[in-house]
């Protein structure tokens, strides 16, 4: 089901013109979520419309949003807890400035 929904996601965030989509597997390095995806943002209407849109196709196979951290309309960075998928949304600067994709990165060459 999480690979299921994680397509649904990604889907959603390339559908409404989300960039650079990179999907981490960290399935057995976390208890609490199997994948991370991280995409660029050009402004707060387009992670609005993702977040919208990543819920309504959700629901299509009855699985909702957990949470959503940061206020689409106005926030750098959000975070949507999906249950078992975690999704960061950036602008541009807080992506470069945030770098997560190290982290997550440093991790896997660990594991």
């Amino acid at each position: 089901m999480e690979q299921v929904k994680l397509n649904i996601i990604t889907k959603a965030i390339d559908e409404k013109k989300g960039e650079d989509i990179q999907v981490f597997d960290v399935t057995g390095r976390n208890p609490f979520y199997d994948y991370v995806v991280i995409a660029t943002i050009g402004n707060s209407r387009q992670s609005n419309a993702i977040v919208d849109e990543i819920q309504k196709n959700l629901s299509l196979i009855n699985e909702e949003i957990n949470h959503v951290e940061g206020d689409p309309r106005e926030s750098d960075w959000i975070l949507i807890d999906a249950n078992g998928v975690i999704v960061h949304l950036f602008t541009v600067l807080e992506r470069t400035r945030v770098n997560l994709e190290e982290l997550l990165n440093k991790q896997s060459k660990r594991a």
